[in-house]
């Protein structure tokens, strides 16, 4: 079995929804940045023993690389950058990368120009950045106006837009998790995939999952996939570990 998860505001949350008395899971110049449960932290160090656990996370190599599962545990595989990399035991894979590189390349021009969009406009606040090479990201006020101005100046048709709170995202059109998934799943065939996610970013993985775990968040309410478990109606930290535990304990 595959246990595929998104991890920000799915598995680890901010110190702004958890605090010092939980398991301090990531640091960043000396300050605590992110937590799970000490409930979470038992279900999963539990759950890795059972399961291949592979993060699927929109993170770059170098803020995934900040993040301390329980008791070491350090995965064997680990998607970062929204599928653009694939981590095998910490080291980027190279065939990962070269099948990704053509969708990158056909994006690059609107990229360029949605950059250069940015750059002129007085909502950024933060540096444009092109993430491990393989999608732009800022962060600007009225983040939801920029993206549909972006949509109206440039109409990507090989860029996705996103945001989330202040924050926005170009993303080549071929760089997803879902795609992610379906990389996966030939690589590791027969094997049935579990998959959670919060956020718009998580949508495409969980509707080609076997089995879905909707968090609390944007997904909320909808339905994504025949088989899933969307049974949350408010945020509990522990929800997706529990929801694997009692499908481990019940086959």
């Amino acid at each position: 079995m595959l246990f595929l998860s998104d991890l920000d505001n799915t598995l680890i949350f901010s110190y702004k929804k958890l605090s010092e008395k939980d398991l301090c899971v990531e640091k960043k110049d000396g300050k605590n940045l992110s937590y799970m449960t000490y409930h979470s932290a038992e279900l999963f160090s539990d759950i890795v023993r059972r399961v291949t656990f592979i993060p699927v996370t929109t993170r770059s190599a170098e803020q995934y690389g900040r993040i301390s599962f329980p008791e070491g545990y350090i995965p064997k595989y680990a998607v970062i950058d929204n599928g653009a990399n694939l981590l095998i035991n910490g080291e980027p894979d190279k065939q990962w990368r070269s099948e990704v590189i053509p969708a990158i390349n056909e994006s690059l021009p609107e990229i360029r120009e949605c950059e250069k969009y940015l750059q002129k406009c007085g909502e950024v606040y933060f540096d444009i950045r092109f993430v491990d090479d393989s999608f732009l990201f800022t962060k600007c006020h009225d983040s939801e106006r920029v993206m549909h101005e972006l949509f109206s100046e440039i109409s990507p048709a090989k860029t996705r837009l996103f945001t989330n709170g202040d924050k926005l995202y170009a993303i080549p059109d071929g760089i997803s998790k879902k795609n992610a998934l379906e990389r996966l799943k030939r690589r590791l065939s027969g094997e049935l995939i579990i998959a959670a996610g919060d956020s718009l970013f998580d949508e495409d993985m969980l509707s080609a999952a076997d089995l879905a775990i909707v968090k609390y968040g944007e997904l909320s309410g909808r339905v994504i996939n025949p088989r899933q478990l969307s049974e949350e109606r408010e945020s509990d930290p522990d929800f997706v570990l529990s929801c694997i535990t009692d499908i481990l304990n019940n086959n």
